[in-house]
């Protein structure tokens, strides 16, 4: 009897210490990112870990997805635009993205109240706030206005990401051997909040329509907003605000500098043509999946799988 039931005891405990392995594996896993973001909060102080989170992760990644597909209904039930209007009223939408390098000359050589970063998010979360509440609660909002508003959440966007952008770059000055791990921070952000943010836009739309996920992008702002008060930065006082023209304009003669370097302007040019003469006809595209009469009349969330495993092919 004892020889047999050896055999049962061993593989008893054999199983036990599988799964005792399995789910010390899966314990380990699940802290390792909760230690790394603990080591980048002590480092660099938790309320640079939460800007980037909110920035690149909440406003950027899962605000910017919700904003392009209700931005998108919104144009074509709510306005009645054409589809090569809306491409139009897209491009001037995305023009404070044109203009970051001006965002960021702002930051380093223009300190509001003694600080750098903090009135500029402060700033970037009240352009939000405002203009997507305009949106969103205005029944019938004239085009020109509606375009305004858009251009401005999207000026508070770019704000926030040029600002974030200095944040990281200072930090990385400062602590070179976690200049890695910031830029991983960013990019699994950004990463996680557009996945998260793709999978329910259109679930929204669909349940509270263009206007009220409109309303509902002024949580993210809200968000950036309270980054700006929360941030750790330390105070310059009496800043020589005579000296603001000659610093602007020698922030400018470093930066035409650099741009002269065969290293930089040759992927810039190429980058730039690319992009320009690139043939994007997404907002036709978009008209014709949605049409009930001339094409197939997706649905909101139909529409936005098919639009996501498409990029990903």
């Amino acid at each position: 009897m004892l020889e047999e039931e050896s055999p049962k005891n061993h593989d008893e405990q054999a199983l036990s210490q599988n799964e005792s392995s399995r789910r010390e594996g899966f314990c380990h896993c699940i802290q390792i990112p909760i230690h790394w973001l603990r080591m980048l909060a002590t480092e660099m102080h938790w309320s640079f870990v939460f800007g980037v989170v909110v920035v690149y992760g909440i406003s950027q990644g899962m605000g910017g997805a919700l904003a392009r597909v209700s931005t998108e209904y919104y144009m074509k039930d709510v306005q009645k635009v054409q589809p090569s209007e809306a491409q139009i009223y897209s491009g001037i939408t995305y023009i404070p993205w044109l203009v970051k390098p001006l965002w960021g000359l702002l930051t380093d050589v223009v300190p509001i109240l003694g600080y750098r970063r903090r009135p500029y998010f402060v700033l970037a979360g009240f352009l939000g706030i405002t203009s997507m509440l305009f949106l969103s609660l205005h029944k019938s909002l004239h085009l020109l206005f509606a375009l305004l508003s858009l251009t401005a959440g999207s000026a508070g966007v770019a704000i926030a990401d040029v600002t974030v952008d200095a944040c990281v770059a200072q930090n990385s000055n400062t602590h070179p051997s976690l200049a890695a791990d910031m830029q991983s921070l960013c990019a699994l952000s950004a990463s996680v909040g557009a996945l998260l943010g793709f999978v329910i836009s259109g679930v929204l739309v669909h349940l509270l329509g263009s206007k009220g996920v409109f309303g509902l992008l002024t949580i993210p702002a809200g968000l950036v907003f309270l980054v700006g008060i929360v941030l750790n930065e330390p105070h310059i006082p009496n800043f020589a605000y005579g000296q603001v023209n000659r610093k602007f304009l020698d922030a400018v003669k470093a930066m035409w500098t650099t741009l002269k370097c065969p290293d930089v302007w040759r992927p810039c040019v190429y980058m730039y043509l690319s992009l320009a003469m690139s043939l994007n006809i997404h907002e036709g595209l978009f008209y014709w999946y949605t049409d009930s009469k001339a094409g197939p009349s997706f649905s909101q969330v139909l529409f936005i799988c098919l639009s996501r495993f498409k990029e990903q092919v």
